[in-house]
């Protein structure tokens, strides 16, 4: 009823209106026993003037709320006689008081009017039932005195409908304005709560109205002032007093708390006071063991502070309510609503996924992650359980907040399988009542456990004047631990010694046949059990029974060489479909490989020495050759038909073989396509380790050079990692280019081209240039780096006193050789060195092989 009545329109429901006279409207209702409502006054009279409208107050009391139970009421004032303006409104003054002003309608005649309005009560529009104690009869006295008269009447500015707490200071004064034009006239009050300023006087005046209510007790109190006129004529001001009991004033209708489960919660402050401002002892009650008031009693005015405790419960996320009970006797207990709204908290790890072994399967160091919960200040327990075998971590248990907390996980890569592993961990923290985790994905990359010999293929000589007898070769676990293992080898001329990062093979040639030949196997063998092997060396022995002393030319003429690491052999084709093979130390043909496709293009030799690759140009084909059988392995098909510019190399990068092109294929031993890298032809070289492919461009007006970094692990079958090296990428000064060679530890690539003239030395970080190796100041268009580290620039050079410039692994200059005859030169990137390092071959520019001593 409060919330339909205070916006309330009482005109628009006004019913039965008409016009007329004195007296009483037939057919007016039999009233209800037990009105719901009482009036005051319980009488209305107004004395108003022709033609013109006077205004009157009524009071109105709920006599029983609990009758309408919150339901919607349907107000209905039925004004039969039309004696009313139809603007009547009805207006809340408290839970249980209202006031309606009335207006007498201006076109009433001259006289007395008399009778009673009707007031329902409806449950709805069409008022087909009412509310308890309706309808109620209101009635009403109307003088109308003739027009021009001078009326006589009293009002306020404001209703007099007040309200005050029990004790509390007493509603202000109230001024009521008399019009007593020509009359004298009297004023009494009706109750002893309310005092007049004067009882009497004579035409317009006003006097003032006074509550003397502080010692009234608690309920509803209505009177009327009555202003008596000479002429008998009668004027009614009601008024409506409420006095409530006293009660507790709070700053707040309804405390409001939200938060992160968790998470510190700010307190909050409730202002207590009462409404007769009068120190009283109070106390406070919680509905919820969670809700907290510091202090919890004490006198009034006061504050008290409101705290949040989720670990009482402890309180899972979500929403609750509890009530603050407030009491002091002789107050109404007043009930303060808490509101709460828990987030969950959120755990969060630094990456939601961590890979043990790095991108290669091969880095087994330590990872760590980092938890962190959105609580601020507050640590809460956290655990991970459910680790692999294969993974630890560090701590297993401890506390986080906002300030994080680190869990440190190191693989055990022997308890894991081969290849690439992943589980999930749930490091999970309980704060108050809820469980919050935080999955991160964990991955282990178990690349094969391997030694790698820095060589497979070893060649040694012995003649009367030089020898290399003795190699040392280094050892590398592929996993960047110290390497362990044993060696053996299956001839009595070759034995081998050392241990750890070195391998040393020594041969004695002296039980063997001048002029031969010799091959060995060295099997290197780790002795820890889970890594793959054995890992075996081939090894050649020339004995020799003279020194060779001056140039050979064989003949015929060739278009292509390459020399077998580790054989004092070299293979050259004309341009058909055979290969010629020669001992580079007698000069003499010693077999031949035929039964090619086609016209043959570059070639290359396995760095075991055991296998041929030759482009087959008319069927685009690679042809592979096994060297000791001459059988064919394999004829792969290439997706661009190779031509004279065609180029290729070999790698073992983690001990695979593998076989680049220069139009950007790579290819496993069994001729499987890997990847295609952007290369668009130029001259190939591998760094010896495998993990560099570096590529110049040939015959260019510039210099452009890129490196690749190749790498191969045994994850998801197998797989190639191949990526350009910006930092290592740049267009050089000069132009032409055409050969280039990586030196035996990586660090300097070596370069051919036709300016500047003379060889470059180039850092293989950044591919800037280091220094220079002259070369007569002749066109370089071959460099080679022999296997004792040795630098061989050649050049192009018809006049030059030299055809190559020999230089130390330190850049100093050994010797120059002149091979070539005046008029000739040097065919391009048609030099090789021999696999002991002692014997350079070269074809000239007409085909001429030529093949030179060099020795130690």
């Amino acid at each position: 009823m409060q919330r339909l009545w205070s916006a309330l329109t009482l005109a628009s429901l006004l019913t039965a209106c008409g016009g007329g006279g004195g007296g009483s409207t037939s057919g007016t209702p039999v009233p209800a026993s037990n009105a719901a409502l009482t009036f005051s006054p319980d009488k209305v009279a107004i004395s108003a003037v022709a033609g013109t409208s006077a205004t009157a107050t009524v009071n109105a009391a709920v006599a029983r709320p609990t009758d309408f139970n919150g339901a919607t009421v349907y107000p209905v004032l039925v004004d039969g006689a039309g004696v009313l303006l139809p603007n009547a409104q009805l207006v809340q003054d408290s839970g249980q008081a209202y006031h309606a002003t009335l207006q007498t309608a201006p076109t009433l005649a001259a006289g007395s009017y008399q009778g009673n309005f009707t007031v329902k009560l409806c449950r709805d529009s069409a008022c087909a039932s009412q509310f308890p104690g309706s309808p109620m009869l209101l009635p009403y006295a109307i003088d109308v005195a003739p027009a021009g008269s001078v009326p006589f009447g009293a009002s306020s500015a404001v209703p007099l409908t007040v309200t005050m707490h029990q004790g509390g200071a007493v509603p202000a004064p109230a001024t009521i304005n008399v019009q007593a034009t020509g009359r004298s006239w009297s004023a009494a009050s009706g109750a002893a709560w309310l005092s007049l300023s004067s009882t009497g006087g004579s035409g317009n005046a006003t006097i003032t109205a006074t509550y003397a209510a502080a010692s009234l007790a608690a309920g509803q109190y209505n009177t009327n002032i009555t202003l008596t006129a000479s002429d008998g004529a009668v004027a009614t001001v009601p008024v409506a007093l409420t006095v409530l009991a006293p009660g507790f004033q709070v700053s707040s209708d309804g405390v409001a708390f939200t938060a992160v489960n968790g998470a510190p919660i700010a307190p909050q402050d409730v202002q207590i006071g009462t409404d007769n401002a009068q120190a009283t002892r109070w106390s406070a009650s919680s509905s919820a063991g969670w809700l907290r008031a510091n202090p919890s009693q004490g006198y009034t005015p006061t504050t008290t502070t409101l705290s949040i405790d989720p670990t009482v419960g402890p309180l899972v996320s979500g929403n609750y309510n509890a009530t603050l009970s407030l009491t002091a006797t002789g107050l109404a207990t007043r009930q303060l609503p808490v509101s709460l709204k828990l987030l969950p908290a959120t755990l969060l790890a630094s990456s939601t996924t961590v890979t043990l072994g790095g991108t290669y399967g091969r880095d087994f160091t330590p990872r760590s992650v980092t938890l962190s919960l959105n609580t601020g200040s507050n640590l809460w327990p956290w655990r991970l359980a459910a680790l692999p075998a294969w993974a630890s971590a560090s701590p297993l248990t401890g506390t986080v907040g906002a300030g994080g907390s680190t869990i440190v996980l190191t693989p055990s890569p022997a308890l894991a399988p081969a290849g690439g592993t992943t589980t999930s961990l749930l490091p999970s923290v309980t704060v108050n009542g809820d469980l919050v985790a935080a999955p991160i994905t964990l991955a282990i990359n178990k690349d094969q456990h391997k030694l790698l010999p820095a060589v497979s293929g070893v060649a040694l000589s012995a003649t009367p004047g030089w020898s290399r007898l003795t190699r040392t070769i280094a050892m590398v676990d592929n996993y960047g631990q110290a390497p362990n293992w044993t060696a053996s080898s299956n001839q009595a001329w070759l034995t081998v010694s050392g241990s750890g990062a070195s391998l040393v093979l020594t041969a004695d040639p002296s039980s063997l046949v001048a002029d031969t030949i010799n091959l060995a196997t060295v099997t290197v063998s780790p002795t820890d059990g889970t890594m793959v092997g054995p890992a075996p060396i081939q090894v050649a022995l020339w004995k020799g029974s003279t020194n060779p002393a001056a140039p050979v030319s064989p003949h015929p003429l060739y278009r292509n060489i390459v020399a077998d690491p580790v054989q004092p052999l070299v293979y050259a084709h004309n341009g058909g479909t055979s290969v010629d093979i020669y001992n580079v130390y007698t000069g003499l043909q010693v077999g031949t490989i035929s039964g090619f496709g086609g016209t043959l293009g570059d070639m290359a030799v396995s760095a075991d020495g055991a296998r041929l690759y030759a482009y087959d140009l008319d069927n685009a084909r690679l042809e592979v050759r096994a060297l000791a059988s001459k059988a064919v392995l394999g004829r792969w098909a290439l997706a661009h038909k190779p031509d004279r510019t065609s180029r290729l190399a070999l790698m073992r990068p983690n001990g695979v073989d593998l076989v680049a092109l220069n139009d950007g294929s790579i290819f496993n031993a069994s001729g499987k396509l890997l990847t295609t890298l952007p290369i668009q032809g130029g001259t190939l070289s591998a760094a010896a380790d495998g993990k560099r492919l570096y590529v110049q461009d040939e015959d260019g007006t510039g210099i452009h050079l890129a490196t690749y970094a190749i790498d191969y692990a045994n994850l998801a079958g197998g797989t190639l990692f191949a990526a350009q090296l910006p930092a290592a990428t740049r267009v050089g000064n000069g132009s032409g280019g055409q050969d280039i060679a990586a030196s035996a530890d990586g660090s300097v690539l070596y370069a051919a081209s036709s300016s500047p003239t003379q060889c470059s030395v180039l850092g293989t970080n950044d591919l800037g240039t280091l220094s220079y190796l002259p070369s007569g100041n002749n066109a370089p268009d071959n460099v080679e780096v022999g296997s004792d580290g040795r630098v061989y620039c050649g050049v192009a050079g018809k006049t030059a006193p030299a055809d190559v410039w020999v230089y130390s692994a330190a850049g100093v200059l050994q010797r120059q050789l002149k091979f070539v005859p005046v008029g000739r030169q040097l065919a391009p990137r048609q030099m090789a060195i021999s696999g002991d390092g002692f014997m350079l071959i070269g074809l000239n520019d007409d085909g001429v092989l030529n093949i030179v001593p060099v020795g130690p």
